[in-house]
């Protein structure tokens, strides 16, 4: 009897102890299916809004000294640090949902922390909207189009600002 209530009393200072720990992750084209075999090619119009769109999406976050100098780190590599990231995805799919869109063209990112809560960063989202609409199967027209973007030959030449440059036939 002893024993079941020692053992009672153990569960009972691990459950108190423990802080309350929530967890949240949306995520906008995190992992693509893969297919085995001949899969005919679909294609859809991108039909983008011209009306540009802002969104605040709150985030709650308490960095450590650590992770805030991976994010220095990251930065001054001149690359992106995954928790920024992460947060930009979880803003992105959260932007998404809210305006009912597919994509948002062109995104921008601004990520502050907030004026009125502590450990709350604020991402806002700026960009085109877009739904893509009328899918069909991909016409030879299409693909001669997506050819560039998809053969091997290609090179991304990055002098300059971001290019694509066809190699060849």
């Amino acid at each position: 009897m002893k024993k079941t209530y020692l053992l009672l009393a153990a569960v009972a200072t691990v459950l108190c102890s423990c802080g309350t720990y929530t967890y949240q992750e949306s995520t906008a084209r995190y992992v693509e299916p893969s297919r085995a075999g001949f899969v005919t090619p679909v294609v859809a119009d991108m039909e983008v809004q011209e009306a540009k769109i802002t969104n605040e999406v709150e985030i709650f976050v308490k960095l450590k000294k650590r992770e805030i100098n991976q994010i220095m780190a990251a930065e001054m590599r001149g690359i992106e640090s995954p928790l920024v990231l992460s947060w930009k995805k979880y803003a992105l799919a959260q932007t998404l949902k809210k305006f009912k869109a597919d994509d948002i063209v062109s995104p921008t990112f601004e990520i502050a922390p907030s004026r009125t809560q502590k450990d709350v960063l604020i991402v806002t989202v700026s960009g085109h909207p877009a739904v893509y609409k009328n899918y069909r199967k991909a016409t030879q027209a299409d693909v001669e189009l997506m050819k560039p973007f998809i053969e091997q030959k290609n090179e991304l030449n990055l002098q300059g600002g971001l290019l694509l440059q066809r190699v060849g036939r």
